[in-house]
């Protein structure tokens, strides 16, 4: 039986509060200069050993709208547990633990008061974020999602093993408690178009779809059965397990020598589901060196210790067989100096092959351009990003009304940093809807 059980469990009340009682409260806390979105840790660490969980949550509510999932997939030993004091004596507090345990207590909030009518492209972190942000401001919020279910890269996109569908499913939860309103199965872009929204009556809209097209190795072979992107890889695992694909087999089957072409996050997560599904083996291979590796301390050692094998400065040249994948031609790496600038070449005769049944390419994604390309207005740079503003507005585009955060608007980064961009968004929003002082339902001239 497949092994895809949330690996780490969480407090209990009684451990909550005692764990918070451990808690200094530094009169210079090195756990919110450790934050990225600077947290009142210790505040909120304090409400929670008195039992005054609304106080705690109101606090992490300030800069924190997905908490449920930030305490499962922060790097928080690189951050604010990383930073605790107490780590000197190997006696951190458990800061994760206690955010998830506070999360787990924010379940029922009311309705408000409205204010204006948004429209919400895609139910991401940075989505989510912006939705739940406007709505505690008393907007009217539609989240558009283009998957039958809500979530994004929270659901199809993170492991199961790393965050259950289940902790999504309660963040969801707490996200239509707050009247937000999630329309699954609809592409913007082709089921509807912006002006279609802003003629609906939406007044400000907010773009946040991430990066859902891959960037391809560029060698030959790579359109061989056997060969796929990471992103189709665990979106797909993702769909079978929740039963929505049916009589789907896996993408890796039992018995597989699986090739892993990356050595980022998604890379990583791509190798360790591989193993959960029985992969006889699995290999990553990443052209810079190790100390230039781009997962996390905690995703690397993890996977380590569960049996992938990690290659750097090295890659995949060639992708070899005979309508399917049975082997690669893997190549050196090794980066060199000319002038002032480096650069990453392969090494000349350094080349060896590798028999394998699966290769999973992680080298980067970009966003689709489904959205800009059925509108006017909004200007993409050379990769394919939206650009967007700092001032007056943060996050809007070249498009007066419509906003973006988050992976659509930049490489691939962490949860926490889209949802931080995404209450920047917000707040940005809600400023430019006050200063057209609108009312509900009113289409914005544009």
């Amino acid at each position: 039986m497949l092994n895809f059980d949330e690996l780490e469990k969480g407090f209990s009340e009684e451990d909550a509060i005692a764990e918070a009682k451990r808690c200094l409260q530094c009169k210079n806390p090195a756990c919110v200069g450790g934050c990225p979105i600077e947290n009142r840790i210790p505040e909120i660490i304090g409400a929670i050993a008195v039992k005054d969980y609304q106080r705690a949550i109101d606090i992490i509510n300030e800069n924190s709208n997905l908490a449920i999932i930030c305490a499962r997939v922060c790097p928080h030993n690189d951050q604010c547990e990383g930073s605790c004091i107490l780590n000197r004596k190997n006696a951190g507090i458990k800061i994760s633990k206690l955010e998830r345990f506070l999360a787990e207590k924010e379940m029922e909030l009311t309705l408000n008061r409205l204010r204006g009518k948004v429209a919400v492209i895609g139910s991401g972190p940075a989505g989510l974020s912006v939705a739940a942000i406007l709505a505690r401001l008393n907007y009217r919020v539609t989240i558009f999602e283009a998957q039958n279910k809500p979530g994004g890269v929270l659901r199809y996109g993170i492991p199961e093993y790393r965050l259950p569908n289940k902790v999504v499913d309660k963040q969801i939860e707490i996200i239509r408690n707050l009247g937000v309103r999630i329309e699954t199965g609809v592409i913007i872009g082709e089921d509807l178009t912006l002006d279609q929204l802003f003629a609906m009556g939406y007044q400000g809209i907010f773009i946040g779809t991430g990066t859902g097209l891959a960037k391809k190795l560029g060698v030959s072979g790579e359109d061989l059965s056997g060969v796929m992107q990471a992103i189709y890889f665990l979106e797909t695992v993702s769909l079978i397990r929740d039963g929505s694909l049916i009589d789907r087999p896996y993408p890796v089957v039992a018995g597989d020598r699986v090739v892993v072409v990356g050595a980022g996050n998604v890379a990583v997560d791509a190798a360790r589901t591989a193993l959960r599904l029985k992969a006889a083996s699995v290999d990553i291979f990443d052209i810079v060196p190790e100390k230039e590796r781009r997962a996390s301390d905690k995703e690397y050692s993890e996977a380590l210790h569960e049996g992938v094998k990690f290659h750097f400065s090295a890659s995949v040249s060639k992708i070899h067989g005979d309508r399917r994948v049975d082997s690669v031609t893997i190549q050196k790496f090794a980066r060199q100096l000319s002038g002032r600038d480096s650069s990453i070449l392969p090494v000349s005769g350094s080349e060896r092959q590798l028999p394998c049944d699966k290769v999973i390419i992680a080298v980067g994604q970009k966003p689709f351009a489904r959205i800009v390309s059925t509108t006017t207005g909004i200007k993409t740079n050379a990769q394919g990003y939206v650009v967007t503003e700092d001032e007056p507005y943060y996050g809007m585009t070249t498009r007066e009304g419509v906003f973006a955060a988050g992976d659509v608007v930049h490489e691939p980064k962490t949860v926490i940093l889209a949802m931080r961009e995404g209450r920047r968004v917000a707040e940005a929003l809600d400023a430019w809807l006050q200063s057209k002082n609108l009312v509900i339902g009113e289409i914005v001239p544009l």
